[in-house]
């Protein structure tokens, strides 16, 4: 195990991962006995003064997606009469971009670029994506089951090598603008933030009132969409990316990271604080 890691470290990819399933089952149980410390929030919001609206979301995971649509929606009004906008993704390891979509609207000035992916063909991703596919149909329909074959078509044919996801390099998304949103919108960054939060920090610094505050992000998101692989040994999980990003090789992000507009150094203790001071001056 400990050669196969120092292997796979090599890569520096945070989608590369293998994991000891033995030990996990093997781990001691804690006790009952031991108080557990509350689980803190990874969707928050709240007014810090009349003209400036913060919210904080510290997972893209997939169960967060109803819930952050019913936190945009219940403040819409307070978002939409905000002078400033704090949204804080500290922490954020990624999940789906179908997450923070509701948020685009208020946050954008104009359409913005999005590079494309190229997935690499295996039979492990074709059933993967079909399986995936058929359990999100509402019904069991031969026309609906055919349809996902045929849109997997094209996979099944490039066994083995990189195929475009769906027909440009390029998509320009023109997302229905807010006709009132905050004049100012910053977003606190860390080096903890990676993947689906790096693809936001991406998308949202196109806008022209986006300032990105913090650190250089993690830098995980070259590669993506991590599926497990069997490999003949059941004690042990490997899961590794399907894609790759057009925007390789000429611009990478992997272990560089998203780079902020105003960095914080380590004398900045309180960053909403500062991000406050910021929209106020």
């Amino acid at each position: 195990m400990q050669l196969l890691q120092e292997y796979l470290d090599f890569f520096h990819d945070e989608h590369i991962v293998l994991d000891d399933l033995s030990k996990k089952k093997n781990a001691p149980q804690t006790s009952t006995e031991t108080p557990k410390a509350e689980p803190e929030e990874e969707i928050s919001s709240k007014s810090i003064s009349p003209d400036i609206f913060y919210i904080k979301i510290s997972s893209f995971g997939y169960e967060n997606i109803a819930p952050f649509k019913e936190l945009i929606e219940k403040n819409k009004e307070k978002i939409e009469s905000s002078k400033g906008l704090i949204v804080d993704v500290r922490n954020n390891g990624g999940g789906t971009d179908d997450v923070y979509q509701p948020l685009l609207p208020y946050i954008l000035t104009n359409p913005i670029r999005i590079m494309s992916v190229e997935f690499f063909a295996t039979p492990t991703l074709v059933n993967g994506l079909r399986d995936y596919a058929i359990k999100n149909i509402k019904q069991d329909s031969l026309n609906e089951v055919k349809r996902i074959d045929e849109d997997l078509r094209e996979y099944r044919e490039n066994i083995g090598k990189f195929v475009l996801y769906g027909d440009k390099k390029v998509i320009i998304d023109t997302i229905a603008i807010n006709k009132k949103s905050p004049q100012q919108v910053i977003i606190l960054a860390n080096r903890n933030v990676a993947s689906s939060a790096e693809n936001f920090l991406f998308s949202s610094r196109q806008s022209k009132k986006v300032k990105i505050m913090g650190t250089p992000s993690m830098g995980a998101l070259d590669y993506g969409s991590i599926r497990e692989f069997k490999f003949g040994c059941d004690n042990y999980q490997l899961l590794l990316p399907t894609y790759r990003s057009t925007r390789l090789p000429q611009y990478p992000i992997d272990n560089i990271g998203v780079q902020p507009d105003i960095y914080l150094d380590d004398s900045i203790t309180d960053w909403i604080d500062f991000a406050v001071r910021y929209i106020n001056e």
